[in-house]
């Protein structure tokens, strides 16, 4: 099953840091998207009504809001 991941980042947040290194070690693909470095991923993770790093949107829905891998393994069926 081929999801597209989402996981929108900022600097300097650990959370952050911590989701992209779990992704990593679960093999899973995904795309960062940084919306300190680019104002234009802010304005995506906004029209979800996500206002926070780091969030996870599979195939654009299923919002995952914060560090939750339980959550991402369960939507990801791992």
């Amino acid at each position: 099953m081929n999801q597209q991941i989402d996981v929108y980042i900022s600097d300097n947040c650990a959370e952050c840091e911590k989701l992209i290194q779990f992704l990593e070690e679960a093999n899973l693909s995904f795309y960062e998207k940084n919306t300190t470095k680019d104002k234009q991923n802010l304005m995506e993770l906004q029209q979800q009504n996500v206002f926070i790093t780091p969030a996870v949107i599979i195939d654009d829905h299923h919002p995952i809001i914060g560090f939750q891998p339980d959550k991402i393994i369960r939507l990801v069926n791992l």
